[in-house]
């Protein structure tokens, strides 16, 4: 079997989105799959290979309904071309701000967290909006080792609720923009021990049999059953971790894998709201692995991961629509404007029932 055709039908026959349990039975998955095995077979194997991969990127990237998905040529080029948002995925997450910028913003008490060299360092801050006290979560990244970030990650966890005490918040802002995933079961530790109930990463998490094509491979997909799989921990509640208000969530075009699954977590709370951007649309093909080809390599999922929001289907590459969108840029302030406006009206709310029983004793 030539190698086009070899990545082809391994593709065909392993992509998560394709090959899961109701899959067989779906007669647009069919259709796709035919459709690209199809255009795959047009390319000129006349071509030198490396225009070969190059066509076989643009084919995977223009009909295979999968963004983790990625192909690799035998100098570690990477040929299925992702779209990027316009502005970089550092431009707006608060924990990129100078400490002067955060004293302009008016965030108090900001603590910043290195999780693993080379990553980007998490934070958690205060902000006083409009008489109430208002936690600030910026996390750009869940990348990196988790192995080597279990005991960063715990330090964190355990200063969110120190802070959430000691501060008293009544309002959480989390800013997840330009958070292009990694790992964030930490998110759903924080999430259900404020919430007293389990969260779901997805509706679905199927585990997706791929079938190797050499032993290299075998011995990869053998290694990542160890450490893949679902979020499976339930953590337990203690009466200090509980929260009961109101929960904002911020998100952009950068945000994808585990930062949508982090999103699609915090979302199941009560009084949780997403505002910003349409997400990136990356999750069907969850826990990714790269595979060894005879020429080249190809990133592919080994879990199918399946969502929906108000009982519609999320779907791949799509994205998740944020409950009020507004610019990446302007996110932030946004959620201090409805902040702001909800004390405002609970203030005219209660002087209003506050006169009324002034009236009744006159």
């Amino acid at each position: 079997m030539d190698t086009i055709l070899q990545y082809a039908e391994f593709i065909a026959q392993n992509l998560p989105e394709w090959n899961h349990q109701k899959a067989k039975d779906d007669s647009e998955i069919s259709l796709q799959k035919r459709r690209f095995l199809m255009n795959v077979a047009k390319i000129a194997r006349s071509l030198p290979m490396s225009k070969q991969m190059e066509a076989l990127g643009r084919l995977i990237s223009q009909q295979v309904p999968d963004n983790h998905i990625e192909l690799y040529d035998e100098k570690g080029r990477q040929l299925v071309a992702k779209q990027e948002p316009e502005y970089s995925h550092k431009a707006y997450n608060l924990a990129y701000k100078s400490n002067e910028e955060l004293t302009e913003l008016k965030l108090e008490n900001a603590q910043h967290f290195k999780i693993q060299n080379g990553q980007a360092q998490w934070m958690i801050a205060t902000q006083n909006i409009n008489g109430e006290r208002v936690g600030i979560v910026a996390i750009p990244s869940f990348g990196g080792n988790t192995n080597l970030q279990k005991e960063n990650r715990q330090k964190f966890v355990e200063a969110f609720f120190a802070e959430k005490e000691k501060q008293n918040w009544q309002n959480i802002i989390f800013d997840f923009r330009g958070n292009q995933g990694g790992d964030s079961e930490v998110i759903k530790e924080i999430g259900e021990r404020m919430g007293e109930k389990e969260l779901s990463y997805a509706d679905v998490y199927e585990a997706i049999d791929i079938q190797p094509v050499n032993q290299k491979q075998a011995e990869i997909l053998d290694a990542k059953k160890k450490v893949a799989g679902p979020h499976q921990l339930h953590y337990e509640t203690k009466s200090q971790d509980k929260f009961s208000g109101d929960i904002y969530i911020l998100q952009d075009k950068w945000c994808d894998s585990a930062s949508e699954g982090a999103i699609f977590m915090l979302s199941q709370l009560p009084h949780s709201q997403t505002i910003g951007e349409k997400t990136s649309g990356c999750f069907a093909g969850s826990a990714p692995v790269r595979l060894p080809f005879e020429n080249g390599s190809l990133k592919i999922g080994t879990y199918y991961c399946a969502r929906t929001k108000n009982s519609m289907p999320i779907k791949e590459k799509d994205g998740m629509l944020a409950d009020v969108s507004v610019s990446s840029a302007d996110a932030m302030v946004k959620a201090q404007t409805l902040i702001e406006v909800r004390v405002d009206n609970k203030r005219i709310q209660n002087s209003g029932i506050l006169k009324s029983l002034l009236d009744k004793e006159i």
